[in-house]
């Protein structure tokens, strides 16, 4: 039986087909074949053509360096199934009999279907993708060496195993780091409530005058680092409430107008001896905000305080609330003040980093207030956006979605805690 033999190359390998050409035209028979024996060799990939016996047709140099285990039984004639059969006895992978035969029963069976393609390891660590296309008169079995993209595959496994892990730990590490912060806040109330509550005592003479003024001096700069201190340690166990989950939020319509006004008003005297201009522009008709209203007020506190503290005199501090375009509600606190510079911005929402000291020496904060609001925001489902340049001045804007929109009329406001001014 003679065969007529084309082959070309198509997208991701070689086409071959086969054609059975009895015994007329020998000699066009042969140099189709020897046109496909060449093309095949001096192909970067590995080819083997059976027929529709499922025997070797022809298999190129590249498949019999990539299957040395079978190179000798690489010959045209050889069943399919016998060089299956070879290649599982030659697996070093597969030990018993029953190995074996499951083996060769799933290759059969994916060479029969000529299922899509398959990636087959190689006892020497190598890996083979496997392609079997049907061709007229026989099947072309297709081989690629993607060694290469496997090892890239598995280094990329492995290090996304190593960054879970890094993160893993990284996350650990902050759990125990906002435990310890909040144990040892907790340890130096204790002796700084003491030291307050003795420094006021002095201040006040129960037991008679002190004698020299400059005790009197000294008792008053005692208080007053107390307290700064004691603001920190509050700060520092909220920062660490946060960061850990263990603070519930409630859910109640909060009233803006309402709420803004009560900490203006609680912030003009500050502002005044500061020289410092507080303007209000909330619309009363607004919807309510679902939240949290003790979480609310802080957030409202800590944006005013620090707007009024970085203010120099002479300068405005401007409080607006707007409804978005998409019903949610956009709170904006605007200063005149010293400004931050653009590269600064992202160290000022985290906590902790060194801030500028253009800005720590007006501060008179713990600088922890805007990373506590962006905690806070955040857990409304909303957002903190930070605007500044130096000498203009700072914009804070907190962003609540339409879900935390309510109507008015449907929703009763919920009573407002007090408001506690920052230290």
């Amino acid at each position: 039986m003679r065969w007529r033999v084309a082959a070309g190359p198509v997208p991701g390998g070689l086409c071959a087909i086969l054609t059975d050409l009895g015994p007329e035209n020998p000699s066009v028979a042969e140099a189709l074949a020897e046109s496909l024996t060449a093309a095949l060799e001096h192909s970067a990939e590995s080819f083997a053509l059976f027929d529709h016996a499922d025997r070797l047709v022809h298999a190129n140099s590249r498949l019999k360096r990539d299957l040395p285990a079978l190179a000798d039984r690489l010959v045209p004639g050889v069943p399919f199934e016998e060089l299956a059969r070879g290649f599982a006895s030659s697996d070093p992978r597969l030990t018993t009999d029953e190995e074996r035969a499951a083996w060769m029963t799933a290759r059969l069976e994916r060479h029969r279907r000529l299922e899509p393609p398959v990636v087959v390891p190689l006892p020497d660590g190598r890996w083979l993708l496997s392609r079997e296309h049907a061709v007229p008169g026989g099947v072309l079995v297709h081989y690629t060496d993607v060694t290469t993209l496997k090892l890239n595959e598995e280094r990329l496994r492995i290090r996304e195993t190593e960054a879970r892990a890094a993160r893993a730990e990284a996350e650990n590490a902050s759990r125990a780091k906002s435990a310890f912060l909040a144990q040892m806040s907790h340890e130096l109330r204790t002796p700084l409530n003491a030291v307050l509550g003795f420094s006021e005592m002095l201040l006040t003479e129960p037991f008679g005058p002190l004698g020299n003024p400059r005790y009197r001096s000294y008792a008053t700069d005692i208080r007053d680092a107390g307290t700064h201190l004691l603001a920190l340690i509050d700060d520092i166990l909220e920062l660490s409430r946060l960061d850990s989950g263990g603070m519930a939020m409630a859910e109640e319509g909060v009233d803006l107008d309402t709420l803004s006004l009560r900490v203006v008003t609680a912030l003009n005297e500050v502002a005044a001896e500061g020289d410092v201009r507080m303007r209000r522009e909330v619309p009363a008709d607004l919807p309510l905000l679902q939240g949290d209203a003790q979480a609310l007020t802080q957030m409202l506190t800590n944006l005013l305080s620090n707007a009024v503290t970085h203010t120099r005199p002479g300068g405005e501090v401007v409080l607006t609330v707007h409804l978005m375009p998409d019903g949610g509600l956009g709170l904006m606190v605007a200063d005149t003040g010293v400004g931050i510079p653009t590269a600064d911005l992202p160290r000022i929402l985290h906590p902790f980093d060194p801030s500028d000291s253009t800005i720590a020496r007006n501060s008179r904060g713990t600088g922890l207030g805007l990373p506590i609001v962006k905690r806070l925001v955040e857990m409304h489902g909303g957002r903190l956006e930070l605007t500044s340049q130096p000498g203009v001045g700072t914009a804070v804007v907190l962003i609540f979605p339409a879900e935390r929109s309510l109507p008015r009329d449907r929703c009763r406001p919920a009573p407002l805690p007090p408001v506690i001014l920052p230290s």
